[in-house]
């Protein structure tokens, strides 16, 4: 009898332009559920690479068992901004260093997102895409107020200084969200290196067209093809059928 179970499919490049790739992330299956993280360093700080990494090492290890509740997750990316306070505190080559965090968790029929920085996660439903998460940025903040249009959103200078991030202070405040997960539907996390050369409209398309491993490796190498700028990391949530073995 075939099953329906949730499987993640991720890949990360260091892009076209970028030295090394400040990027992380993470996938971690559990007997009723699976959760997913990116991280993206951030780019012009000293130890943007240790930072995302970091945080995902701190998740990997907090995660060993399937986190209960909202509350048990956003305690947990709570814990990783003070290891990584703590740490930049203890090394001055590393003051000032962070990194976003996006981390999603399906279990059951539940939906948890704790989320701080302007890496995305986004949800496919109908053949539609939805965002999840709220950018937070200079340009995204001033779009969300009313004193910028969207247009003048994606030129503003200052689209990528991130206003919240893990690591620069001994707190953080996150957003945290839970929805409901509808068979069918898809779970899209990616870094900035994804979004700001491809629109919705063509990730969209993409993931209508295509599944699996196929969808992630397509929307790398359409970054790519449109410059490939930045690191980008993807990670697919989907179900899968499977014959229960």
């Amino acid at each position: 009898m075939s099953i329906m179970v949730l499987k993640a499919f991720a890949k990360t490049h260091q892009g076209l332009v970028r030295a090394d790739n400040q990027d992380a992330y993470l996938v971690r299956a559990f007997p009723d559920g699976l959760l997913a993280a990116v991280a993206d360093g951030m780019g012009g700080a000293p130890g943007g690479r240790e930072a995302s990494h970091h945080a995902i090492e701190v998740l990997d290890r907090a995660v060993s068992e399937q986190p209960r509740s909202i509350v048990d997750l956003e305690r947990i990316v709570k814990r990783a901004n003070r290891e990584l306070y703590a740490w930049a505190h203890a090394e001055p080559r590393l003051f000032g260093m962070g990194t976003t965090l996006t981390v999603v968790q399906v279990h059951g029929e539940e939906v948890s997102v704790v989320h701080v920085g302007d890496s995305r996660a986004y949800r496919l439903r109908d053949g539609r895409l939805d965002r999840l998460t709220q950018d937070h940025a200079v340009a995204a903040e001033l779009l969300a107020s009313g004193l910028l249009t969207e247009a003048e959103a994606l030129r503003h200078p200052q689209r990528h200084v991130v206003t919240r991030v893990l690591g620069p202070g001994s707190s953080v405040r996150l957003d945290v969200l839970v929805v409901t997960w509808r068979p069918g539907e898809r779970i899209m996390l990616c870094s900035d290196g994804l979004y700001d050369v491809l629109d919705d409209t063509t990730i969209a398309e993409i993931l209508s067209t295509h599944r699996g491993e196929e969808a992630v490796d397509r929307l790398v190498e359409e970054s790519l093809r449109a410059g490939g700028p930045d690191n980008v990391t993807v990670i697919l949530v989907e179900e899968e059928a499977s014959d229960g073995r």
